[in-house]
This record gives C-alpha cells, structure tokens and sequence, in this order.
C-alpha cells in the first residue's frame, strides 16, 4: 500500500501544505549530527504560522530504532515529528510521545493519530510538556521553512 497520498492528506486536514512526492529536499543536519551532512524528509509540510510537520514514512518494524533516530534529527527542526506505519503494523510505542514524537496508523480508509503529539480539537486539555533532547533550534526551523517555501514557490 502506498503511504504517502493518506498522509498528505490527513496533513492537510491539519493545514499543513505539503511538499509534492516528487520533490525531495535535502536539509543540512552537520552542526546538529556531525556524522552526517544531510538528512532527507519522507514527507514535509508548512503551515502559515509558521511551523514545519516532519513524518517518516516506514514499513519494516524492526527499523523503529532507526527511524526514531531520525525523528529525534527532526526534532532540532520541525515543530511536529511523527513516524508513520501501515496501521495493521502498528503498535501503541508510548515512549515516542516522552520524546515528542507523534505516531500515524496509515491504511486505504485514513490516518489515525495513535500516539498523539498535540490535543485534539474536541479536548480541553493542553499538551503534554515534553523534555526535549534536542529542543528546537529556531534559527534552522525558520531557514528550512523559508527553503520549503521556495520549493513550493509560495
């Protein structure tokens, strides 16, 4: 099953303008990870306020510590990281919410959120205060959103 398409969508639900499959970016993660230059984004999306929405698209669960590696990258960039699977695949991995990492159930019908990153717009409650390893480093989520932008000739 192809992941993207759902995700892109359920993003979009969430006004997130995404980056077309085609287009693939590369982001300079150096400073942050000095053993690797660049790191790519499966799927990326902008909103106007402005914040970055990164997810991670896998398929194979005995990668998760890989791909939990990346988010946490992400993490020094992007305002929302998630990991998404196809839903069958899914299981409930609790500690990605400790590290601010969101998880997508992906299936034909739809996105489940089922690690939840931010309350939904039915709650009252606010979210969660993560401790972040890496909190966001504001001068970098402001270039990748400004080198988003101009791929998408926004």
């Amino acid at each position: 099953m192809k992941l993207h398409q759902p995700i892109k969508k359920w993003l979009e639900s969430k006004g997130f303008k995404v980056l077309p499959e085609s287009e693939k970016m590369a982001v300079m993660i150096k400073d942050v990870f000095p053993a690797q230059n660049y790191i790519q984004p499966d799927i990326i999306g902008i909103r106007k306020t402005p914040e970055v929405g990164v997810v991670e698209v896998e398929t194979n669960l005995n990668k998760i510590l890989e791909v939990m590696g990346k988010c946490m990258l992400w993490k020094t960039t992007a305002n929302y990281v998630y990991i998404a699977y196809p839903k069958e695949k899914c299981l409930k991995l609790k500690v990605l919410g400790k590290f601010g990492i969101g998880l997508l159930g992906v299936s034909k019908d739809g996105v489940e959120e089922i690690v939840k990153i931010s309350p939904s717009e039915k709650s009252s409650y606010a979210p969660r205060r993560v401790t972040e390893l890496h909190p966001v480093i504001y001068e970098k989520q402001s270039e990748l959103y400004k080198q988003i932008q101009r791929m998408m000739e926004i």
